[in-house]
C-alpha cells in the first residue's frame, strides 16, 4: 500500500550534501519511498533552496525530479504560517524554527493524510508522530 510521506528539511539537506553525518541514511531512504507519495511543505523548499544549493547544477536536476514526480505533493504553508509565527516569536519555552513549526502543525493536522515522517531531529517531531501514528523514518 502507497503510503503518504512528508519529508523535513533536514532529509533533503542530506540528500544533496555529500558531507552531511545522516547522507547514508537519506539515500537509503531515498531508495525506500520511491513506490510513494511525497508531501514536500513548501517552507521546506524555502530552507533548502538557497544560493550555495542553486549552484550545484546536479543538485537543481534531482530535486527538480523529485518535484515533476506525479506522486509529489507539494503543501502549502498558508493556514499554518500566522499561528506559527506567533508562537515562535511569543512562546519562549520551545525552540522550534518557523519552517519546524510549520512542518509540526502540518503534522497535527488530521485532515492531512500523513503515513511517514521523514527528519533527522526527531525530538523536535516525536511527540506529534507518536500522538497520531505517523511512523518515523529515519536510521
Amino acid at each position: 500500500m502507497s503510503k503518504k510521506i512528508i519529508a523535513d528539511s533536514g532529509y533533503w539537506f542530506a540528500l544533496f550534501n555529500e558531507r552531511d553525518n545522516y547522507r547514508t541514511e537519506a539515500l537509503i531512504i531515498e531508495e525506500e519511498i520511491q513506490m510513494h507519495s511525497l508531501l514536500i511543505p513548501w517552507p521546506t523548499l524555502y530552507e533548502v533552496i538557497n544560493t550555495r544549493f542553486i549552484r550545484r547544477e546536479h543538485n537543481a536536476i534531482q530535486l527538480k525530479r523529485f518535484l515533476d514526480s506525479p506522486s509529489t505533493i507539494l503543501i502549502e504553508d498558508g493556514p499554518y504560517r500566522e499561528a506559527s509565527l506567533a508562537f515562535v516569536l511569543e512562546n519562549r519555552t520551545h525552540t522550534y524554527s518557523l519552517v519546524d513549526h510549520i512542518v509540526r502543525s502540518m503534522l497535527e493536522d488530521i485532515s492531512l493524510r500523513i503515513d511517514a515522517f521523514i527528519g533527522f531531529n526527531p525530538s523536535d517531531f516525536y511527540d506529534i508522530c507518536d500522538s497520531r501514528g505517523i511512523e518515523m523514518l529515519y536510521r
